[in-house]
């Protein structure tokens, strides 16, 4: 994941500042939807944290370059598992544990279009974001 965003960040012209590593990094070992101050706080071994402004900046980067994707639901961050994305996104989150899976389906993505359609609305932005339990966690008494 870092050897991608070093190639994309090179590609386009900009920099990938250790700021913005340390960002993705936190991300892609949690596994998890992580909020800005969770972040923080993982950043806390530093000798000095950045300021909150300082995440979100690098957050929005982050967003920008798709290498993160935004739990709307939960205002967390959660690192992007695919170099590409050729259909819309769905995010599975463990209500349980917090674990986070995206999967790919254009066909969800054509059915919201065909309700819009039904309901007379345009749609802007479409987050698909489905809680339940994990593998992990239904096969624990």
């Amino acid at each position: 994941m870092i050897g991608r965003a070093e190639s994309l960040c090179q590609d386009l012209g900009v920099r990938f500042t250790p700021q913005r590593r340390e960002v993705l990094e936190i991300l892609a070992t949690s596994h998890h939807c992580l909020g800005a101050y969770d972040i923080l706080e993982r950043m806390a071994h530093r000798d000095r944290r950045p300021p909150p402004a300082a995440v979100y900046r690098s957050l929005e980067f982050l967003l920008e370059l798709k290498l993160v994707h935004r739990m709307t639901s939960r205002n967390a961050f959660f690192a992007c598992t695919r170099a590409t994305h050729a259909a819309p996104i769905q995010f599975w989150i463990c209500r349980h544990c917090g674990v986070v899976a995206e999967s790919e389906s254009m066909r969800i993505s054509e059915e919201v279009s065909r309700l819009a359609g039904q309901l007379a609305f345009c749609p802007e932005t479409i987050n698909v974001e489905i809680e339940g339990a994990c593998q992990t966690c239904r096969s624990t008494p």
